[in-house]
């Protein structure tokens, strides 16, 4: 099956799930961009609990996602302190740091740009051979034959793995959290996640 989703900024666990159970994955680059979602945030976990990183955007006309750019490079130096701050003491910070710190700092004009440079740097890294597009148009209502999940939600069913901070597990934030603490083993935990069945 195909499946369409929203574009992200270092995705959660569950989005790369999607991945595993699909010929081509579509990224929606013509839908109307929205403020405080996951386009253009994500949430790792801290010393002080879950926070948000947001990567912030220029107030214009032209609220179409393929035209949002980014507002400036403040943000970068934040991010990343952020985030080595937050996992500088995993198991597997120091192999995967470096190359996320080289797309944070790459001088991306526009926020579709730098959050598909996310998605197939995570690609390579979680061996997902699922072919990768962005769509051409916007599409309100897709055939059967294609999952649409721009807004459908998916429960899963996420098993404890050791994270940096806390007592309580924290599931489902952003992939960086699975892969600096997992590192190669990132890709059978996404793949054995397993969905909540609902009740009827």
């Amino acid at each position: 099956m195909n499946k369409v989703l929203i574009s992200s900024y270092f995705p959660k666990i569950s989005y790369f799930k999607n991945f595993y159970s699909s010929e081509t994955v579509f990224i929606e680059i013509h839908d109307s961009f929205q403020r405080h979602s996951e386009r253009n945030r994500t949430k790792i976990l801290s010393a002080n609990g879950s926070i948000l990183l947001t990567v912030p955007v220029k107030k214009n006309t032209k609220y179409i996602m393929k035209n949002v750019e980014i507002a400036d490079l403040i943000w970068q130096k934040k991010h990343l302190m952020s985030i080595r701050s937050a996992y500088g003491s995993a198991p597997y910070f120091i192999y995967y740091f470096d190359d996320i710190k080289k797309i944070i700092e790459r001088k991306h004009k526009f926020l579709i740009d730098l959050n598909n440079e996310i998605l197939n740097y995570f690609k390579d890294i979680l061996n997902i051979k699922t072919e990768l597009r962005n769509t051409n148009e916007y599409v309100k209502n897709y055939p059967k034959k294609f999952g649409d999940y721009r807004t459908k939600k998916i429960n899963y069913n996420f098993n404890d793995y050791p994270q940096v901070f806390g007592n309580k597990f924290k599931s489902n934030l952003s992939i960086l959290d699975l892969i600096f603490n997992l590192g190669p083993e990132s890709e059978g935990y996404i793949n054995n996640l397993s969905q909540i069945k609902q009740k009827q």
